[in-house]
């Protein structure tokens, strides 16, 4: 959930945001004279963020993932018990 707060707040606060970022994923839209200036997200969100624009904007990989999502409507999926026994992983 996007908590909307002005600067002036975000200043008094910022532990308390940045603790509330880190342990529940709050995001926190910070505002400057009533217009949004920046957001506040986790590190933790913001990797995940940019792993999935770097997949997004891989040709490849965006192939891939549209040919795993057929096969599953397809029901061309292996279990992992299968797939570990294939691989003769425990």
């Amino acid at each position: 959930m996007t908590k909307t707060i002005p600067l002036a707040e975000a200043k008094k606060s910022l532990s308390a945001i940045i603790k509330d970022v880190d342990e529940n994923f709050d995001r926190f839209a910070i505002t400057k004279n009533g217009v949004e200036k920046a957001i506040v997200i986790s590190s933790e969100e913001f990797d995940g963020l940019m792993e999935t624009l770097d997949i997004l904007s891989c040709k490849e990989e965006k192939e891939a993932i549209v040919r795993a999502k057929r096969q599953i409507r397809k029901g061309q999926t292996v279990s992992l018990k299968d797939f570990k026994a294939r691989l003769k992983i425990k």
